[in-house]
């Protein structure tokens, strides 16, 4: 499951450390502009006049529909299917099977043939590897109410401490009131905050409490803000050995805006998505000290020939706090060459490569993927560091069913000599 970020200070974010706005320029660019071609003499345009979805059985009609309105009024014979198929894809819970421009006396129509996905069952996680091992088990509906609407409750356990986590995302619609979400989640920290040496710098216990709930709004068809309110309380517990513990627990109330952009693409074997998010985050303190958080994640995925795709994502975050309690993992960097247990302040990470599709069947699709990382974090014990290595692994993505099915990972940090091994199950990747 994604984990949610702690709570921040207030102030001026300031600049992220490290370069990052050449992918950022390059990202932005990537987002697709239709622009209208001249027709040709006696070819007069044909626009798509409605949609029909066939194949429904759980999921509401509009909730299917709403994606795929873009479509109409766009010239039926400049139509691409695969970008059809894309946002069906998208939805998460759909998958396509058949697509067809049918004329009618109103006009050209539109009809999507969909197969539902399994979208309610019980979801068992694992992530093994170099960092520890943690089971989880999770009772997730994917399509709650037949509106793409995503409801969980469960939990894990393992090496690091145990969660219990209960959620639901009420998925907006751009035409109709915004989207809204509300978490709660319950943990216990053994943490063990390492550098990239594997060598243990902190050791310390921790009960965290946290409670959230946001609003959602579409503002365009690719663009969308989100606000969120939340309250984190995190409490120090007895450790038989500490190490360069936190002097006190803490409690926060926060506010975080947040913009984020969104397209996907289909070239009939992988599906591909170009994201762009920027969140900033304001924590209050009703105990400890206040500080604040900027964080960036951006994700380039383009089809250069069917079933092989380039690979791009950078990850930034920057905490003005100095509490160890709020630093975090290299999982903000989008990068897997650094330790689980590694801990900063201030990430910036970029993965570059390709991806390609080995084989193809109904339940799912088998890829191997390589990329080449490089990551700046900082941190008040680490200090200042640069790393960058490769990293390669498979995934398989299931068809059927509304979760990533499996990957299995090896990275390598060039500055420190050692491996990263990781398997999950269950988990986005």
């Amino acid at each position: 499951m994604s984990r949610l970020p702690p709570p921040r200070s207030c102030g001026f974010p300031g600049k992220l450390p490290g370069p990052g706005v050449t992918f950022l320029f390059l990202l932005c660019l990537s987002f697709p502009l239709r622009a209208q071609a001249p027709d040709a003499p006696g070819n007069a345009p044909r626009p798509i006049v409605d949609v029909e979805i066939s194949g429904l059985r759980r999921t509401k009609p509009q909730a299917a529909r709403y994606p795929l309105e873009k479509f109409i009024g766009q010239d039926a014979g400049t139509l691409d299917p695969n970008e059809v198929q894309a946002a069906v894809k998208d939805t998460g819970v759909l998958e396509c099977l058949a697509v067809e421009v049918a004329e009618t006396a109103a006009g050209p129509v539109l009809r999507v043939t969909v197969a539902e996905k399994w979208s309610f069952f019980p979801v068992p996680l694992i992530l093994a590897g170099s960092g520890g091992t943690s089971f989880g088990l999770f009772l997730a509906d994917t399509n709650a109410f037949g509106l793409r609407d995503q409801a969980v409750l469960g939990g894990m356990y393992g090496s690091g401490g145990w969660t219990a986590l209960a959620l639901y995302n009420h998925t907006p619609h751009r035409r109709g009131p915004p989207g809204w979400n509300a978490l709660f989640m319950y943990n216990r920290q053994e943490r063990k905050d390492q550098n990239r040496d594997e060598e243990t710098l902190r050791r310390y216990t921790a009960d965290s409490l946290h409670v959230s709930a946001g609003l959602q709004y579409s503002l365009t068809e690719l663009l969308s803000a989100a606000a969120a309110l939340s309250f984190t309380r995190v409490t120090l517990a007895e450790n038989d050995s500490p190490l360069n513990a936190p002097a006190g627990g803490a409690a926060h109330l926060g506010f975080s805006p947040g913009l984020s952009l969104r397209a996907s693409g289909w070239d009939g074997y992988l599906f591909s998505q170009r994201s762009l998010s920027l969140r900033y985050t304001c924590y209050l303190a009703l105990e400890g000290s206040s500080y604040h958080k900027a964080e960036f994640r951006g994700i380039f995925e383009q089809s250069l020939i069917p079933g092989f795709r380039l690979n791009l994502r950078s990850g930034a975050v920057w905490n003005s706090s100095a509490d160890s309690l709020f630093e975090s993992g290299p999982q903000e960097a989008l990068v897997d060459i650094l330790p689980r247990g590694f801990s900063a302040l201030h990430y910036t990470g970029f993965s570059g490569g390709f991806e390609k599709y080995l084989v193809k069947t109904r339940q799912g699709t088998l890829s191997a993927l390589f990329t080449w990382q490089a990551v700046f974090s900082r941190g008040p014990l680490g200090g200042d560091e640069v790393d960058h290595g490769p990293s390669g692994g498979i995934r398989f993505y299931l068809s059927r069913l509304a979760i990533p099915a499996l990957g299995l990972n090896l990275a390598y940090n060039m500055n420190s000599g050692r491996p990263q091994f990781a398997f999950s199950l269950g988990m986005g990747f």
